[in-house]
């Protein structure tokens, strides 16, 4: 656990849901993850939480294009 960073801790759905709640009011633009076990906590995140997430369309289900500038949508250099 970091100082002055939540926790979040419980079932992939509830974890889902409150991560929901920070992407959905913009305070978040993405999470730092330090799984608790490895790997099997990765493993958890990927094969669990991923999917609630992306049932809630706060996590994508593909990429836009081919490089790092399209998955990021950025404008490409002038």
């Amino acid at each position: 656990m970091s100082p002055g960073h939540p926790s979040f801790v419980g079932t992939p759905s509830s974890v889902a849901d409150m991560w929901t709640r920070y992407v959905d009011t913009r305070a978040v633009d993405g999470f730092n993850l330090l799984p608790h076990l490895l790997p099997a906590s990765v493993t958890d995140i990927v094969d669990k939480l991923v999917p609630e997430l992306q049932e809630r369309g706060v996590y994508r289900t593909e990429y836009m294009g081919t490089t790092l500038r399209e998955h990021l949508d950025l404008p490409a250099p002038a």
